[in-house]
């Protein structure tokens, strides 16, 4: 469904990340790192606010139970870390609306956008991430915010 979606994002950096085993993240969810940064591996997961690395950029299921094939070992994710990122929309009553447009991002315990107020504040680097625009495309809700 989201397919469509990628050309309105630009990514200008991004960087591979390990998913611990049981773990699922959901593309376009923002993640933050399960451990103190410096830990190895650097694992992430899906965010609930707070200090966050970026964005995935695919679906990674919780293998569970795991098939003891090498790829259930070492699961690699792409995150955008900077640049133009779509992030999935809580739908609902906390969906984003245009009023939210200039204003921090916030996710829910899932690392879905909500609308101000309705989850808890998200930071990159020190930095706040903030809501370019919000839109609906192939049925789902979006949006688009920039990271430093």
């Amino acid at each position: 469904m989201a397919a469509p979606c990628y050309g309105r994002q630009y990514t200008r950096f991004a960087e591979s990340f390990q998913v611990a085993q049981g773990t699922a993240v959901n593309e376009f969810r923002v993640v933050e790192l399960t451990a103190a940064p410096g830990t190895v591996p650097l694992l992430v997961q899906q965010s609930n606010g707070g200090e966050s690395v970026g964005v995935a950029q695919f679906t990674l299921n919780d293998n569970v139970p795991a098939t003891g094939f090498a790829t259930d070992e070492v699961r690699m994710l792409t995150v955008a870390t900077s640049g133009l990122l779509l992030i999935s929309a809580e739908a609902g009553a906390n969906v984003p609306v245009a009023g939210d447009i200039g204003g921090a991002l916030e996710v829910n315990a899932t690392g879905q956008a909500v609308t101000t107020g309705a989850g808890a504040a998200v930071t990159v680097n020190g930095t706040t991430p903030i809501i370019r625009e919000v839109l609906t495309q192939g049925g789902e809700d979006f949006v688009l915010v920039s990271f430093s």
